[in-house]
């Protein structure tokens, strides 16, 4: 009797030294960017809207694309932003520069996702107005690739992601009937005719692979290229398309979330962060999500750094875009 009480003493600590351990690990994991330092890099005076952040194939940026037209490169040695390229070739600085004014995105262009090609060094762009662009590593102004699908005008291009293997970009058209300066009237009436394309750059042909989303806005490839995540902002979801496999060009619903997702942004690790905005009701409290690539979520962003479209993670540090700051934010 002594030796089965002993027997059954042993077992407890065994297992609550397990469970301890799993949740230590776990908590560990939820934890891992939540005492990071809080960091704001200022845009240039009366510039605004740093939407989305991308690295160069050297690794160096962040780049991010502005309210009033123009894309800046972040300056490591300097710490300042410098001027890189703009997407309209109408663009008249004395009246766009420091613009925060949608009316004027027609003619200043709006960049919004941005994605460079790790191979050739081009800055693959989506401009609201513009379609989807490309710009060479010296910057300039950008060239544009695609300004139509089927026929249909690309009314609001929104964001990218790129098969690094290949070349192909995918991006989003939010609406074929609202522009960016109406977004606020698509999302309130839940308009339902984003889509999801594909350009080929081999054959510049643009295939449409989805249609009739809700508000259809971030893009993201998982690692292996097996399927494209599309956030659809109104239906506070995650779409995946399938790429390969037997489930080639169906698709799914990845995740559904409590906030109306905004980016989607995939790490080293193959994970992906979501940002998320509180679809115009103030009481609901949404923060930037990670989730695995299975679509649970495994970790919140805790520090509250306001209004984020965007949460890209490199080298252990999250940088975050807004449609609203007049900063890129960094934690690290």
């Amino acid at each position: 009797m002594r030796n089965f009480m002993l027997f059954l003493s042993t077992m407890k600590f065994l297992q609550f030294f397990i469970f301890s351990s799993l949740l230590i690990s776990f908590f560990k994991c939820v934890i891992s960017h939540q005492s990071l330092k809080y960091e704001k890099l200022e845009l240039p005076m009366g510039v605004s809207g740093p939407e989305s952040t991308a690295f160069d194939c050297n690794g160096q940026g962040p780049y991010t694309g502005t309210s009033d037209g123009r894309i800046f490169k972040w300056q490591n040695s300097t710490h300042r932003w410098k001027e890189f390229a703009i997407t309209s070739p109408f663009r008249i600085p004395k009246f766009c520069d420091g613009s925060i004014n949608p009316a004027m995105e027609q003619i200043c262009g709006r960049p919004l996702g941005l994605k460079f090609n790790e191979v050739t060094c081009e800055l693959y762009i989506a401009d609201a107005y513009f379609g989807l662009m490309v710009v060479g590593r010296n910057g300039g102004v950008a060239k544009q690739l695609a300004i139509s699908a089927e026929g249909v005008p690309l009314r609001f291009t929104n964001a990218l992601d790129i098969d690094q293997n290949i070349g192909v970009v995918y991006f989003t058209d939010t609406s074929t009937i609202f522009q960016r300066w109406a977004y606020a009237i698509a999302m309130q009436i839940r308009d339902k005719t984003g889509r999801l394309l594909k350009y080929d750059p081999r054959t510049k042909k643009v295939t449409v692979l989805l249609r009739g989303l809700s508000f259809s806005n971030g893009v993201a490839l998982n690692k292996d290229n097996d399927f494209v995540l599309v956030t659809e902002t109104t239906a506070a979801k995650v779409t995946r398309y399938w790429l390969r496999g037997q489930k080639s060009k169906t698709n799914d619903t990845f995740t559904q979330l409590a906030g109306c997702p905004d980016n989607i942004q995939r790490n080293t690790h193959g994970e992906f962060w979501v940002a998320q905005n509180n679809c115009g009701m103030p009481e609901l409290k949404v923060k930037p999500i990670k989730l695995n690539e299975q679509g649970k979520i495994v970790e919140e962003l805790s520090q509250d750094v306001g209004s984020v479209s965007e949460v890209q993670e490199k080298n252990n540090s999250l940088w975050l875009g807004s449609v609203i700051h007049s900063y890129v934010g960094l934690l690290n």
